[in-house]
């Protein structure tokens, strides 16, 4: 009856989803290589190890009154920089406490930035460790 020019049956292409399809499982195959670990690295064990008697750091301790302690005696500022030269090669250990005056703090990183060569550890007590 009504012919309007179409003969042939209309059609989905389906290309585009094939195309998609590929892009995603090569994707995929590509990220799944990135998660395996690029090295296994085994670290020796010691049955044998002892213990060091040596401390291989200096501890100098500020208190709440700005005073400066050091192998439990209690030292002075100018004695500060001949403590750090007794072991230029030990690490050198800051317990300050939260109300110690930061004058007294200063004082001490200056002499342990010349001395040390900045390397220092300034140690902190945990909340709720009181």
């Amino acid at each position: 009856m009504f012919n309007f020019g179409l003969e042939e049956e209309p059609s989905i292409d389906l290309t585009p989803l094939i195309d998609t399809i590929f892009m995603l499982l090569i994707f995929f195959i590509m990220t799944t290589t990135f998660s395996r670990p690029v090295l296994d690295i085994v670290l020796p064990a010691s049955s044998e190890a002892e213990a060091s008697g040596e401390r291989r750091e200096q501890v100098i301790s500020i208190k709440a009154d700005g005073s400066l302690h050091y192998d439990g005696r209690q030292i002075e500022k100018s004695e500060i920089e001949a403590v750090l030269s007794e072991r230029p090669e030990a690490l050198l250990n800051l317990y300050v406490d939260q109300k110690a005056p930061f004058e007294a703090f200063v004082s001490v990183v200056d002499v342990a930035k010349e001395k040390k060569g900045g390397h220092f550890v300034i140690s902190t007590q945990q909340d709720g460790s009181r």
